[in-house]
C-alpha cells in the first residue's frame, strides 16, 4: 500500500502567520492610557512695550489631577486680533498659532527668574489682541490653556539725549524725560534695556521696577565687553501701564580696575 501524504496546511492557518509576521514592523512609542495632562500657566501678564506686546507667564507645575508635572515639553501660543469697537472676541475663536515653543530650544523666547518672556512685534494702535497659552507634554498632549487680551493703545514717545559715563566698576547712564506727552498720560518711570551688538534687547530690563530718576548705575555688566543700552519710560494710560518705544541706543565699553581697557 502507498504511504499516504501528510495534509497541506489549511489556508486559515497559512493567513494567520502571514499577519503575525506582518504585525513585526516598527512601531511608535507607546502612550500612557490615562497620561495626566499639564495645569495651566502662571501668572500670564501682557505688556506693552513700544510697537510690541510682551507676554509673560510662568511655568506650571503640577498636572491637572495635582500629581508633579514632570515631562512638559512645551508651550503653544495662540493669537487672535479683533477690533474692540465691533467684534465680540468671546463669540467666536479665529486663533492662528503664533509661535510653538520647545523648551529644549527657546528660539525668540527668553526664560529670567523662571519666566518666560516672548514678544509680539509690529502691533496696531486701536486693535485688540487675545492670546492664549497652551502647555503640552512630551507627548503632543494639550493641557489647560491661559488666556488674555489687551487694546493696543498710542504709543508714547521715547525718552531722549541718552548718555553714558563708564567710571571704575560702575556705567552710569544719564537721560531726559520724554516731549509731547499727551494729557491723557501720566509719566510712571523708566525700563532701561541693554543688549550687546549683533543681538536683540532683552525683553526683561535692568531693573526690577520702574525708576523714578531720569539716571541708572549698572554694575552688573562684564569687564572689557561693548554692550548697547536704551531706555524706556512706562506711562499710565487708559488704567494700565505701558512703554513707549525704545529711545535711540548708546554704545559704551564698562570695565573694572582688575581689568582696565588699554
Amino acid at each position: 500500500m502507498m504511504p499516504r501524504r501528510p495534509q497541506a496546511m489549511p489556508l486559515l492557518v497559512l493567513l494567520l502567520m502571514f499577519g503575525l509576521l506582518a504585525g513585526c514592523g516598527r512601531r511608535g512609542p507607546v502612550r500612557p492610557v490615562r497620561q495626566p495632562l499639564p495645569a495651566a500657566p502662571e501668572q500670564l501678564v501682557l505688556r506693552q512695550q513700544g510697537t510690541q506686546m510682551l507676554l509673560s507667564w510662568s511655568m506650571p507645575q503640577r498636572n491637572q489631577d495635582g500629581t508633579e508635572l514632570t515631562d512638559l515639553a512645551g508651550f503653544k501660543v495662540m493669537r487672535m486680533d479683533y477690533d474692540p469697537t465691533e467684534d465680540c472676541p468671546d463669540c467666536r475663536d479665529t486663533s492662528i498659532l503664533l509661535r510653538q515653543i520647545e523648551l529644549e530650544y527657546l528660539r525668540d523666547v527668553q526664560s529670567v527668574d523662571g519666566r518666560f518672556y516672548l514678544a509680539d512685534p509690529d502691533l496696531e494702535e486701536g486693535r485688540g489682541y487675545q492670546y492664549r497659552i497652551i502647555p503640552y507634554n512630551r507627548w503632543g498632549q494639550d493641557g489647560t490653556p491661559v488666556s488674555g487680551r489687551e487694546v493696543f493703545s498710542i504709543i508714547p514717545p521715547a525718552p531722549e539725549n541718552v548718555q553714558a559715563e563708564t567710571t571704575d566698576g560702575v556705567l552710569t547712564l544719564t537721560w531726559r524725560a520724554p516731549q509731547d506727552m499727551g494729557s491723557d498720560m501720566q509719566l510712571l518711570g523708566y525700563n532701561v534695556y541693554r543688549r550687546r551688538p549683533g543681538r536683540p534687547f532683552a525683553v526683561a530690563p535692568l531693573n526690577r521696577q520702574p525708576l523714578s530718576a531720569t539716571l541708572f548705575e549698572d554694575h552688573s555688566f562684564k569687564s572689557g565687553n561693548t554692550y548697547l543700552y536704551a531706555v524706556r519710560a512706562v506711562v499710565l494710560l487708559h488704567h494700565r501701564g505701558v512703554e513707549s518705544r525704545l529711545s535711540k541706543a548708546v554704545v559704551a565699553t564698562p570695565w573694572t580696575s582688575s581689568r582696565a581697557p588699554f
